[in-house]
């Protein structure tokens, strides 16, 4: 048996390297609905920019991946701004999701309103 040795070709391979940066950004809630919610907070926020919106309600925690549609600065507060956030649907709404609680929240409260109206 008779073995050759080659010499192997230097192969050229580019890669892209994509890293993520984030941070925490405090806000106040001002309106929620199922697509989105408006926040309200200190820092202006670009549109297009995506992150992960996370509330806290009586001890339950609630997550959601959402994307700026809109910042405005708040008229005569300085350095406070309204970010409009639309809900993205990067995963199936799960126990922990804003979306979940939202239409949850929604049904509840039309059968509450339905039953204090005598409909039914």
């Amino acid at each position: 048996m008779l073995s050759m040795k080659r010499p192997l070709n230097s192969v050229n391979c580019q890669m892209e390297l994509v890293g993520v940066l984030t941070r925490e950004i405090p806000t106040r809630l001002v309106e929620v609905s199922r697509s989105g919610c408006l926040l309200e907070c200190g820092h202006r926020i670009e549109e297009g920019t995506v992150g992960a919106l996370r509330l806290e309600v009586d001890g339950q925690t609630y997550r959601e991946d959402v994307r700026a549609t809109r910042c405005v600065t708040v008229a005569g507060s300085g350095s406070s701004y309204l970010v409009g956030v639309e809900f993205l649907q990067t995963a199936r709404p799960d126990g922990s999701s804003i979306r979940r609680a939202i239409a949850s929240m929604s049904v509840s409260l039309n059968e509450r309103f339905l039953g204090s109206a005598g409909l039914s």
